[in-house]
């Protein structure tokens, strides 16, 4: 995306100046460089309903939310300094009422962290400019989403997130006055700037329509059951991580309830992306979007990559996605990967590479558990075609990790609306003896 706003360079500053650095002292040249308001409060024009190619909106009865993600160019733009350098990101939110109800819009549920628009107003302060502050102040208070629209009205202004990249996940609630009434809205905002695997995908051309098939579930529990154990490695041959995972939903249904539990996308490989996983690992940085190698079923790479970081890049929960050549009753099917990187080993195939978590059931478990409390698990249930393996007798996977099994595939149905805990249900229980961590549905105080 072009530029929005042309800024000027604090590097590039001095270069036409008249300044001679000899005469004035390192004193006084730094006081001129900081009055000549290098980086300082410059807002301009901005109209995000002209960003139609990325601008959302979702209707639900007299409701419409509408809803943008701001890139750091776009953010520099509305607030007249830089936010993405603070870690802010504006998020636009235009809201129509057509009920005869009153609606407050809650920020919080966008982001439990966000920023009041003061706050972020001092992000941009300068003790030596009182006058320029009190500018700020005011443009900055006046960004501010309401905090109610009247029945019949439209309202709209920002919310002060803190900063994703890539895609920006977004839950807005509505909360009725006086009524027992609360309308979610879910966005997937995309944020041009982050160059990612799935983008790189046609998903019109991965499967004709003619040559997918829609299944039933006893269909589907075959099907699932017959797919090879295990993605392939590097090398197109060898046997990768087991395929222990399905996810059975529209792109609506399952990709909100995965970023509202704090996953990522992944960065693609590039030697930018490299670099920082490097000084991630070397100096214990968080790396939300670090890239993951490939790994192959149905003849390609993953179609989509998801990460759920912890302090650096050497531990996370990652999964990777294919979409498989079939449906659920008219539901896309997901079948995927997912592991647990527990540190980082030397290894002959790749150099470097993570080491995973043997217990690979035990990230299974973790994102069944993800998923139910994020309020889209609908029902769950565990299918054969991985393959036992015992701790004793582990396999190994394309690197020489050793990981054991029960041998199931855990296969977990998403609803785009909220399902309440009790309503979850089972289908295709573990066998008697075989339930491990809690999947039986009462230990989870699921409906069977």
């Amino acid at each position: 995306m072009s530029e929005l706003i042309s800024r000027a360079s604090c590097a590039a500053w001095p270069a036409r100046t008249e300044v001679r650095p000899l005469r004035l002292g390192p004193s006084l040249l730094l006081t001129s460089l900081l009055l000549a308001g290098c980086g300082g409060f410059r807002p301009q024009p901005f109209q995000p309903e002209a960003l139609r190619g990325r601008l959302q909106s979702h209707a639900q009865q007299g409701l419409r939310v509408s809803l943008v993600a701001l890139t750091p160019e776009e953010g520099r733009a509305v607030a007249g300094f830089d936010l993405a350098g603070r870690g802010i990101q504006p998020v636009w939110v235009k809201v129509e009422n057509r009920e005869a109800v009153r609606y407050y819009l809650p920020p919080i549920a966008i982001d439990s962290d966000y920023y009041s628009p003061l706050e972020v107003a001092w992000q941009g302060h300068r003790w030596w400019d009182p006058a320029t502050n009190q500018r700020l102040d005011r443009h900055l208070h006046g960004l501010g989403l309401p905090v109610f629209v009247e029945p019949g009205e439209t309202t709209a202004g920002y919310v002060f997130t803190n900063l994703d990249r890539g895609v920006k996940y977004a839950s807005m609630e509505l909360v009725g006055a006086g009524q027992r009434k609360v309308r979610r809205f879910s966005f997937l905002a995309p944020v041009p700037g982050l160059s990612t695997d799935f983008q790189t995908v046609s998903w019109d051309r991965l499967h004709p329509p003619e040559h997918v098939r829609d299944l039933n579930d006893e269909a589907l529990k075959t099907w699932l059951e017959a797919l090879p154990c295990c993605t392939l490695g590097g090398d197109r041959r060898s046997p990768g991580d087991p395929l222990n995972l399905v996810l059975v939903g529209t792109p609506e249904a399952v990709f909100p309830a995965l970023a509202r539990r704090g996953w990522h996308v992944t960065q693609s490989i590039t030697l930018g992306s490299l670099g920082q996983t490097i000084h991630s690992a070397l100096f214990g940085q968080r790396y939300r979007y670090a890239p993951v190698s490939a790994l192959h079923v149905f003849g390609r790479r993953q179609d989509i990559a998801l990460q759920k970081g912890r302090s650096d890049v050497n531990q996370r929960n990652h999964m990777r996605l294919w979409l498989a050549p079939v449906t659920a009753s008219g539901s896309p099917v997901w079948v995927g990967q997912i592991s647990r990187d527990i540190g980082v080993r030397l290894t002959p195939q790749t150099i470097t590479t993570h080491k995973i978590d043997p217990d690979v059931d035990e990230t299974r478990w973790y994102l069944l558990q993800d998923l139910f409390f994020s309020e889209a698990l609908e029902r769950f249930g565990l299918v054969g075609g991985v393959g036992s393996a015992s701790l004793e007798r582990p396999r190994l996977n394309f690197t020489g990790d050793p990981y054991f099994t029960d041998g199931r595939r855990a296969v977990l149905w998403l609803s785009a609306k909220p399902v309440s805990y009790h309503h979850v249900a089972t289908r295709w229980p573990a066998p008697r003896g075989q339930q491990r961590r809690g999947v039986a549905c009462q230990n989870l105080s699921l409906s069977c």
